[in-house]
């Protein structure tokens, strides 16, 4: 019996675990009925986060990962007019400035964190031995199942859209709407770039 008590709760633990990690989705996808995509020669990744140092870690992480995937990215931090307070006369200028014929855009969209609720902390304590049997008698332990004070825990999520423009045309080409959740901020980049190589592959992009 303490046996099967202890498996259930390794097994709720891996559930819980497993649960905990963090998750990125698309929930939502649109495409050009009337513009065919076409593979980029050199695609600016603009990442409109609100604070500028995070922004300068995501493009750089995602146009790594890009990159590795056949995509000619570069960040559009590192072009000039790129920083600061963007217009979209600027924003045309400085691509075509840099010779970038694809602009891929994201943006926050929403998001925000759950009400916390109290997780109960179960384990096991061995309280002894005990004997059993009535011909032949046997010893076993005995356990007992402790909750312990609990923690508090929180389910975060962020809400992105990202956008595909053919800057020659300065028309939107396809654009996602994905959903992450329990994510660390360093997750968004590789998370992300992983759903835009999809479907970028979908569009015959790479």
């Amino acid at each position: 019996m303490n046996q099967q008590i202890l498996r259930g709760l390794l097994l709720a633990a891996a559930v819980l675990t497993l649960s905990a990690c963090g998750t990125t989705k698309v929930v939502d996808t649109w495409q050009s009925d009337t513009l065919e995509p076409e593979a980029p020669e050199k695609a600016a990744v603009l990442v409109m986060w609100p604070d500028d140092l995070q922004r300068l870690v995501i493009e750089r992480d995602m146009v790594a990962n890009l990159r590795d995937a056949g995509v000619n990215a570069v960040e559009s931090a590192e072009l000039p007019g790129m920083r600061g307070e963007m217009t979209r006369e600027n924003v045309e200028k400085a691509l075509r400035n840099a010779n970038a014929d694809g602009l891929i855009v994201v943006f926050i969209i929403g998001g925000g964190a759950s009400a916390g609720y109290e997780r109960a902390d179960y384990w096991l304590q061995n309280v002894g031995t005990g004997v059993g049997g009535w011909y032949s008698p046997y010893f076993y332990d005995v356990y007992t199942v402790r909750e312990g004070p609990g923690w508090e825990d929180r389910t975060t999520e962020v809400m992105m859209e990202t956008l595909y423009v053919d800057v020659r045309r300065i028309e939107r080409v396809w654009s996602i709407v994905t959903e992450s959740k329990d994510i660390e901020y360093q997750d968004v980049a590789a998370r992300l770039s992983d759903r835009i190589v999809k479907q970028m592959k979908r569009s015959d992009q790479i």
